[in-house]
């Protein structure tokens, strides 16, 4: 099984004078009144083992959380898994429905490590089309078509990665409806959900009608407060995979670490106006960077409603985007990921993260102008 592209991508530029617009890491510290929660747990001797779904306190706190700005109920006790990361509750949500050889179809273009999940717990990914002509919104009638025999589950990815595309609610209520004709779970990925611009509104799956017996919603704190390096997701469904989710951690992982459970639990309950504050300062950055990546010639750069990512075709300078990728690290010091990482609909362009500085995204979009320029010279 590979490592994650992303990743050895990022991994591999780490000196010099690159530019890295790779990974989905926010360039803010995590808030303040975070750390020190989690300074407070430290020196006040929460530093033993937890319940393997996570401390009751912190999974109540999600719950009203869920209540409050996702439109739906979840019982803290039984219907709530505190994990490490939106990673882990991916992963052990598919190693708790998926037997040998069942089918998972992921959406294409979208998050690669959704593979590599699928196959370490027997299943199969299927992929589903977001096409550039359709804004990378699926279609749902070529979704069912898909779900075969063997299928198990529907990944769904709104605010999406690599696309930042947002699905409406008749989109997803049309989800529901293949899930529960097909008797399939909806695995719904919603990391991004507090990142989304131009007035559009993030719809959870599960509070639509429905939606609660095939929904699992997965999410994290890593995006929402910038704490990737925290390590803290959580997983909220039907108790039978979510007792199941418990009992994998508990082999697995033991539980997800007291500190940063903590801290999570202080993310939820201090001032969200930081949270506001970060979202403004990526719109910023999005009017900026993709602004003047829309003055390049032969660039086609379109708006994410959501996420922190400019998915830019090049495919009228290369059709390769692992050649346009290697040819942006070494003639313009920018380091972004091959768009073919994410699926066969997005090669031919090229994702850049705009969580980074202003300042290296002014000079990153300066650098591929110039680059550009040179090469019709």
């Amino acid at each position: 099984m590979p490592m994650s592209v992303i990743r050895a991508f990022s991994d591999s530029h780490l000196s010099g004078d690159v530019i890295r617009l790779t990974a989905g890491d926010p360039d803010f510290n995590t808030p303040e009144y975070i750390v020190e929660a989690a300074k407070k747990a430290m020196v006040s001797g929460e530093t033993h083992y937890t319940s393997a779904l996570g401390k009751l306190e912190l999974r109540e706190a999600i719950a009203t959380k869920l209540k409050r700005d996702n439109g739906f109920e979840a019982d803290p006790k039984s219907e709530i898994a505190v994990t490490n990361g939106a990673t882990g509750a991916l992963s052990l949500s598919l190693l708790a429905i998926l037997n040998e050889g069942d089918q998972v179809l992921v959406p294409d273009p979208g998050w690669p490590n959704y593979e590599p999940m699928i196959f370490a717990a027997g299943g199969t990914p299927i992929r589903y089309p977001l096409r550039k002509s359709d804004e990378f919104l699926p279609r749902p009638e070529e979704v069912e078509s898909l779900a075969g025999d063997k299928c198990k589950a529907i990944i769904v990815n709104s605010p999406s990665n690599p696309a930042g595309s947002v699905f409406s609610r008749e989109l997803l209520e049309q989800f529901i409806e293949i899930a529960r004709k097909k008797r399939l779970f909806l695995l719904s990925d919603e990391v991004y959900e507090k990142i989304i611009y131009d007035n559009m509104r993030h719809v959870s799956i599960a509070s639509l009608e429905g939606a609660d017996e095939v929904t699992l919603t997965i999410n994290s704190f890593s995006k929402t407060y910038a704490m990737t390096g925290w390590r803290i997701g959580y997983v909220a469904g039907p108790k039978s995979v979510v007792g199941a989710v418990g009992a994998l951690q508990s082999a697995i992982n033991t539980c997800p670490s007291s500190i940063s459970q903590a801290a999570s639990l202080a993310a939820l309950l201090g001032p969200q106006s930081i949270v506001d504050d970060m979202v403004a300062d990526y719109a910023r950055r999005r009017a900026k960077f993709i602004g003047d990546l829309r003055e390049i010639t032969g660039l086609w750069a379109p708006w994410p409603r959501g996420a922190f990512y400019a998915l830019v075709d090049f495919s009228s300078i290369s059709p390769s985007s692992s050649e346009m990728a290697r040819r942006l690290i070494t003639e313009a010091r920018v380091a972004a990921v091959p768009g073919a990482v994410f699926g066969e609909q997005a090669e031919g362009h090229v994702r850049f993260s705009f969580a980074s500085s202003m300042r290296e995204l002014e000079l990153a979009a300066k650098a591929i102008a110039d680059m550009l320029k040179k090469c019709k010279q």
